[in-house]
């Protein structure tokens, strides 16, 4: 048993809506039943081409996809160590990446994006994911989740002032698909005068959750129950938080807003400076079973089970793999030097 996990859940929890019998049938509802069942889905359709079972394909992935993000975010809530966090966030991206192939986004031609950023639900999810990438210093995963929503490069503002530092030539965006919360923490950035920054900032956050009323999860804390059905993954504004990490500005003003994750920005400064956007990978590096691999350096997967990583040297080949138990196809990534 974790230290975590030996402080009281009331204590450890990050916000006051949850509760620990909550907290644990959801995640086992989940675990359990929801992801298993989607995964049996693909398995049905696993090999078949028509259109009906494409979409099923589709849509499965999306599921899952969406079920491991929820899982995390909620699990954030409940008061998990954040250090674990930061390996749960490769599960995540990886499903995404799923998903991403699924619908063609990732792959010989691919395009587009899997989140439409006019969408208030689908930018959530972008600029949640880069936000929390971010604050867990899992830069390392910035160039894999920009690679699922490169039709969008260069088209919102802060989506751009989140990944800039991390990513080289970014193009410089002087738009923005949603004004509230985000014009002022847009205006906070270009502020050179620190309290001015600290106050614009400070009331993004003051109207982030009202600017997400009638969003999917906005409300949902109402419905919180012993039997773990609501849909509550706690509320939080990763990008906004995200951004006073980047950018170094002051929160001390607006810290113990119920929103912001404090916690997440300590542990982020922790680690010391950002890496400059010239020292991040100009690609994203990755290599399939059997070939040798381009960099030296440890390579790793999360598509199979034991979610392994291998140090090798240039030109070593990977292990021989073509995929995991579930049938879905093994790639693996360049993470880092040795």
């Amino acid at each position: 048993m974790s230290n975590a996990n030996q402080v009281p859940f009331i204590e450890r929890r990050r916000q006051p809506f949850i509760t620990e019998a909550y907290s644990s049938q959801f995640q086992k509802i989940k675990r359990e039943r929801s992801i298993p069942y989607f995964k049996s889905v693909l398995d049905e359709v696993r090999g078949v081409t028509s259109s009906e079972a494409l979409q099923d394909k589709k849509d499965g992935y999306n599921a899952i996809a969406n079920a491991l993000t929820d899982l995390l975010h909620l699990r954030y809530t409940a008061g998990e160590p954040i250090e674990q966090l930061r390996t749960e966030l490769d599960e995540v991206v990886a499903a995404w990446e799923d998903y991403a192939k699924a619908v063609g986004v990732i792959g010989p031609e691919g395009k587009g994006s899997i989140f439409g950023f006019a969408y208030r639900v689908d930018y959530n999810k972008a600029v949640h994911l880069a936000g929390l990438a971010v604050l867990l210093r899992r830069e390392d995963l910035l160039p894999r989740i920009d690679a699922m929503v490169l039709g969008f490069k260069g088209s919102d503002a802060v989506y751009e002032e989140l990944v800039s530092p991390y990513l080289p030539e970014r193009p410089y965006a002087d738009t923005w698909y949603h004004a509230t919360p985000y014009t002022d923490a847009l205006n906070a950035i270009d502020s050179e005068d620190p309290k001015e920054r600290s106050a614009l900032m400070g009331q993004a956050v003051e109207d982030w959750f009202a600017a997400n009323e009638g969003q999917p999860f906005h409300g949902t804390h109402k419905d919180v129950d012993d039997s773990g059905e609501g849909g509550y993954t706690g509320y939080w504004c990763f990008e906004l938080a995200a951004l006073c990490f980047i950018k170094g500005i002051d929160d001390s003003a607006f810290r113990d807003h119920l929103t912001y994750p404090k916690d997440l920005v300590d542990f982020a400064r922790s680690k010391g400076q950002l890496p400059t956007a010239s020292a991040a990978p100009q690609t994203t590096l990755s290599a399939q079973p059997g070939q040798p691999v381009p960099r030296a350096g440890v390579w790793q997967t999360t598509a199979l089970l034991d979610k392994r990583s291998l140090t090798l040297a240039l030109g070593e080949k990977l292990p021989f793999t073509a995929q995991d138990k579930a049938g879905n196809a093994v790639v693996w990534f360049w993470k880092s030097e040795t």
